[in-house]
């Protein structure tokens, strides 16, 4: 049975709600991922309690064992089966072969996690017909997230943080309902309904440069410079989705009128169209572009973008050879954007 339900209760089951109502709409069918963590446990059983309510058609949930953790990653996965027959709740578990990630993983282990997850997920889905896929990332690993960006150096798209929804392909969007709950509101709804989890060792090892940020920096921060600070961080995420949501819609306007011809390798756009607008819009819009084409985004640099607009507002240089094979091309009133073969 429960325990005394602390003041803030029913707050978890409150705030999830309103995210799964917000994400999911009535009548869908869900994946959750589920990894035996207190986070994700308490995604579990919430949704399972709310399902009436959310009206969610089919629940399923997924596991996935990455074979790095011999015993405990067992443990892991009987705790998740042991809880979904008791809430009776249909679960799918996978496991990966020991050393099989290792080899796969190119010197980032953490990426390659990471990667084998969420293909074990889209794949899953795909399979049983479910279009959403829901996972535990809360307030905490959006604050974790924005600093990290920050630190790598990024920009605005890297201050949203974690996005609350992404489409995977065209039949699967991945949704983060929890992603505004603070980490105490999840650990005292855990404990309110006496929920069981697993803790994960290599959460506390600081080889990871994620673990560092939670475990030194923002503890740093707090201590020093202000005791709020993964709440500003999670302050600057939203402000900064917002801010881009209108761009994005700014940059849609602009490449609906510039655009003259698009496929998948050319891109011809009408330069005085683009010209009609001032320079951070045309980058912003040139930016979303690239992102449509699935053009390699990550080596775009701002200099980059700078060069390109620079070639459309003065002229001076006639072609631009850009990341990944793409080159930029000025033909009089005509910008030609061609993703060319790269040499072998």
């Amino acid at each position: 049975m429960p325990k005394n339900r602390p003041e803030n209760q029913p707050g978890f089951e409150t705030q999830l709600a309103s995210g799964m109502k917000r994400l999911t709409g009535a009548g869908r069918s869900v994946l959750l991922a589920v990894s035996g963590g207190r986070d994700s446990m308490a995604l579990l059983h919430g949704v399972v309690h709310l399902r009436q309510s959310l009206e969610i058609q089919e629940l399923v949930v997924a596991h996935l064992n990455h074979g790095l953790r011999g015993e405990f990653g067992q443990r892991d996965a009987e705790l998740v089966s042991v809880a979904c027959d008791a809430l009776n709740v249909h679960v799918v578990i996978l496991d990966c072969k020991a050393g099989e990630l290792a080899k796969l993983s190119r010197g980032s282990l953490e990426e390659a996690a990471r990667n084998a997850r969420y293909e074990y997920l889209q794949t899953l889905a795909q399979q049983r017909g479910l279009p959403l896929i829901a996972t535990a990332h809360h307030a905490s690993d959006q604050a974790e997230t924005v600093l990290h960006n920050i630190l790598r150096g990024t920009g605005l798209r890297g201050l949203k943080g974690i996005p609350e929804r992404r489409r995977l392909n065209g039949s699967v969007e991945l949704i983060r309902p929890m992603l505004t709950i603070k980490a105490d509101v999840i650990a005292d709804y855990v404990q309110w309904r006496g929920i069981a989890f697993t803790c994960d060792e290599t959460n506390a090892d600081n080889d990871f440069t994620r673990n560092r940020i939670r475990h030194q920096l923002i503890p740093l921060l707090q201590d020093d410079f202000n005791v709020r600070i993964a709440d500003s961080l999670v302050r600057l995420a939203e402000q900064s989705q917002e801010l881009l949501e209108g761009l994005d819609a700014l940059a849609d306007e602009v490449l609906a009128m510039a655009t003259l011809e698009r496929n998948l390798n050319v891109c011809r756009l009408d330069v005085m169209k683009l010209q009609s607008h001032a320079e951070p819009v045309i980058r912003h819009a040139l930016t979303v572009l690239w992102i449509r084409q699935d053009w390699p985004r990550r080596d775009l640099s701002r200099n980059h973008l700078r060069r390109l607009t620079s070639m459309l507002t003065d002229g001076v240089q006639s072609a631009i050879d850009l990341p990944g094979g793409v080159r930029a091309e000025l033909r009089g009133n005509l910008l030609i954007l061609q993703k060319v073969p790269l040499p072998r």
